[in-house]
């Protein structure tokens, strides 16, 4: 008998469809009875502990009255344990995680983002957007970032090229505010962060940005960041390679504090 459990990828799916119950006002039993099956077959489905049929996700979805909503969920998460690069749920697969660690040579990680320098790498990364569609993308990371930092959220961990910390994205006050609420972030203990100082003579990471994310019950995922989108994959050489990496980064990390000066130094707005 397989007792394995499906990929961490079928964990925004079940959380999907756990909030189209709840939306309804519906409890477990009251749906598994509706759709014709028990009320631990349809907690397996909604703990991701099993693959559901298709034949089950459309008696869900027409008693949700989903609009066939959580049909085309499952057929993309279907697809994508055999094309994970094609997984959408990225973002809140990281929720899903109970630890997630990432490197970012460039600007701060999404979850970090105060709302001004969220706007700031956006704007100049998409000049073609009206201003209004900039603010749906910024909208759209703060609430990544309090599903990430929230009680809900993984152990987050983040090392980061000290130029990140220095670089004025969006000018002085925008940057000075976001080393305060880095600052905060550590002092509250919701992530840890250290850099990569600039004098560092044989740096680790320079084959770009990615996350390791860890689950409780499934294999460890690894992200690789792009220009637009990125690689998701779960396979098992890839993923180790990836943590030697994180492990070579991690030695020559410096550990910042909420009294590190490269957090409390005020750069000029003059």
């Amino acid at each position: 008998m397989n007792t394995a459990l499906p990929s961490a990828m079928w964990l925004p799916f079940g959380a999907r469809m756990l909030r189209a119950r709840s939306d309804q006002g519906l409890s477990r039993s009251e749906l598994a009875r509706s759709v014709g099956v028990t009320d631990d077959k349809l907690r397996e489905v909604e703990d991701a502990h099993c693959r559901p049929a298709r034949s089950l996700v459309e008696r869900v979805d027409n008693a949700l009255g989903a609009e066939h909503r959580l049909v085309e969920a499952w057929a993309v998460t279907l697809q994508a344990e055999a094309f994970p690069n094609e997984f959408g749920d990225m973002r809140e697969l990281g929720t899903h995680s109970v630890r997630l660690w990432e490197h970012q040579p460039v600007a701060v990680p999404v979850f970090l983002r105060t709302r001004e320098y969220s706007r700031a790498v956006i704007r100049p990364r998409y000049p073609q957007l009206e201003p209004e569609e900039v603010e749906v993308l910024v909208e759209d990371e703060m609430d990544h970032r309090a599903a990430m930092t929230g009680p809900e959220g993984p152990e987050l961990r983040t090392v980061l090229n000290e130029s990140v910390l220095r670089r004025p994205q969006g000018g002085a006050e925008v940057l000075n505010a976001q080393r305060d609420f880095i600052a905060d972030l550590i002092e509250a203990g919701i992530v840890t962060v250290s850099v990569i100082p600039e004098e560092t003579p044989h740096h680790p990471g320079l084959g770009g940005a990615f996350r390791v994310m860890e689950f409780a019950d499934r294999p460890s995922m690894v992200y690789a960041f792009a220009t637009e989108d990125g690689d998701l994959t779960a396979d098992t050489e890839q993923v180790r390679h990836c943590t030697m990496v994180r492990d070579a980064i991690e030695g020559v990390g410096v550990e910042l504090n909420p009294d590190s000066p490269l957090l409390t130094e005020r750069r000029s707005t003059r």
